[in-house]
């Protein structure tokens, strides 16, 4: 079970590393306002942290959570069922 489970929470970080960092760029390029409302949850981030961070990496962190918890619900209902 751990090696199935493992296995699954490695390519998730993985994919959602290189694909987030791709898609932060295209979200910062060609949609500003949800640029935009990724900077203010990432600015939440950082007061939650203490870390002071550029607005473009706590905007690709928003993205990259968001396609983390994506897969992980996608995982859930595709292993378990709904």
């Amino acid at each position: 079970m751990p090696a199935k489970t493992g296995a699954s929470h490695a390519m998730s970080a993985f994919v959602s590393l290189i694909v987030g960092t791709v898609l932060s760029k295209y979200v910062w390029t060609y949609t500003p306002p949800l640029a935009e409302a990724g900077a203010v949850v990432g600015r939440h981030l950082v007061t939650l942290i203490g870390v002071p961070l550029s607005r473009e990496l706590t905007g690709g962190f928003v993205v990259v959570l968001a396609l983390s918890f994506l897969w992980g619900v996608l995982y859930h209902v595709t292993r378990h069922g709904s």
